[in-house]
């Protein structure tokens, strides 16, 4: 039993940090990751190697083809605007279950944190306001109080990573993204779970219209 747990918690890792690499560019749609020097690398044996493709099959970010092995999945456009759907759906069903379970002491939380968006915003700091946005939204989704859907949207927020920068920039897109988290504040504060859900779920779906900066001929750059 201990060998088990052992083993599934080197598979664990091995998942994470090529979900990272994934991620952040590292490791390209297409790529090759070859198992043998993989286990080398690591210095770990096939087994956990192998448990790990097939969680990074799952969740979608490998695929595994015939005569060739394991590979970086790469996506359509399609896929990409299905994922943003999905992700749409369950972050605003999340936020729609914050409103009904908010504290004083949350709400509080929510617009310090606006706060300080609003002034990252002012100063054109794209990265603490990427990383405060995050944070928001984090405190909204585990506001839910729903382990399962937390679970659900932590794996599609992972696959929707390598489009985020594309899709959340441009002029004028920090302000206009404040006025959201400000509308998501209103509806919380007049206690409104429709309406703080349609707002989240909007605000997802309204990304989606700038994938044709990220795809060419309908598949990813």
């Amino acid at each position: 039993m201990d060998e088990l747990i052992k083993q599934k918690s080197l598979a664990e890792h091995i998942v994470e940090e090529l979900e990272k690499k994934i991620v952040d560019g590292a490791l390209q749609p297409g790529q090759r990751i070859i198992e043998e020097a993989l286990c080398k690398t690591l210095g770990v044996s096939r087994s956990p190697v192998r448990e790990a493709f097939q969680i990074l099959e799952s969740r979608g970010f490998v695929v595994r083809e015939p005569r060739k092995g394991i590979s970086v999945a790469r996506s359509t456009q399609r896929e990409a605007e299905d994922i943003y759907r999905i992700r749409a759906s369950l972050d605003g069903l999340a936020t729609s279950l914050a409103v009904e379970k908010q504290t004083p002491e949350f709400l509080k939380k929510l617009k310090k944190m606006h706060e300080q968006m609003i002034r990252a915003a002012e100063k054109e700091n794209v990265a603490a306001y990427q990383q405060l946005n995050e944070k928001f939204h984090g405190l909204l989704i585990n506001a839910c109080e729903n382990p399962r859907l937390i679970q659900l949207i932590q794996n599609f927020d992972k696959q929707t990573i390598r489009y985020r920068m594309a899709v959340s920039s441009g002029p004028g897109w920090m302000r206009n993204s404040t006025k959201i988290h400000a509308a998501i504040i209103v509806s919380f504060e007049a206690g409104d779970a429709e309406a703080a859900e349609r707002i989240r779920k909007n605000s997802i779906l309204g990304q989606i219209e700038r994938f044709s900066e990220i795809f060419k001929n309908g598949e990813e750059k």
